[in-house]
């Protein structure tokens, strides 16, 4: 059915998704994402939902999670 092909592409799609983000504002972002990626500066209810704990903004944080999630 239409609908189960849709749910289907959805999951596929949420899969290859990663999102990154340090703020409430990006909560509902990493939550929804394959992959959700918390930064180590985040406030304690971001990383609560994260999959992924990286570093700091100021310490490459994105550039770590990168390496450690893409570039296995």
């Amino acid at each position: 059915s239409t609908r189960k092909e849709s749910s289907a592409a959805s999951d596929v799609y949420k899969r290859q998704v990663m999102s990154i983000g340090d703020s409430h504002s990006d909560k509902m972002f990493i939550q929804r994402a394959g992959v959700g990626v918390a930064m180590g500066n985040a406030s304690e209810d971001v990383k609560n939902v994260a999959d992924y704990i990286t570093h700091k903004a100021d310490d490459d944080g994105v550039a770590y999670a990168l390496e450690k999630l893409v570039h296995r």
